[in-house]
């Protein structure tokens, strides 16, 4: 169960990307990058280790990315965490229009699935639990 859980959710920890354009913001996936428009964003949130974006659209399921902090050792270091950045980024482009980018983002620009890591992940736990039973 553990290693499923992992397989899940380290793909994501790892290649996560938001990337905005002048329609609004592409964040991807296992199954590739969803788009979500300007107006149609709930909320952005940065909580603990949580990053999330949500929709009002039924469509569009909450995106979420976690990963690990250190707020002492941010402290210390007087560090801002990437996900308190890149909340503060987008909510300050979603509440005012003239912060957003002009252009429309490419292919490449929105992110790749990241099903493969998935699969890579999978080969990887599935050899870890093969050669020591």
């Amino acid at each position: 169960m553990v290693g499923l859980v992992g397989v899940l959710s380290l793909p994501g920890m790892a290649a996560w990307r938001v990337t905005a354009d002048s329609s609004g913001l592409w964040v991807n996936g296992l199954r590739g990058s969803r788009h979500v428009d300007w107006d149609h964003i709930r909320v952005v949130r940065c909580k603990g280790s949580e990053l999330k974006v949500d929709s009002h659209r039924a469509s569009f399921d909450a995106w979420t990315v976690h990963g690990p902090r250190w707020p002492w050792l941010e402290r210390k270091l007087n560090l801002v965490h990437p996900y308190e950045k890149t909340a503060a980024e987008i909510t300050a482009m979603w509440q005012d229009p003239l912060l957003r980018p002009t252009g429309e983002s490419g292919e490449r620009e929105r992110g790749r699935p990241l099903w493969p890591l998935a699969v890579v992940g999978t080969v990887a736990w599935a050899a870890v639990v093969v050669l020591t039973h």
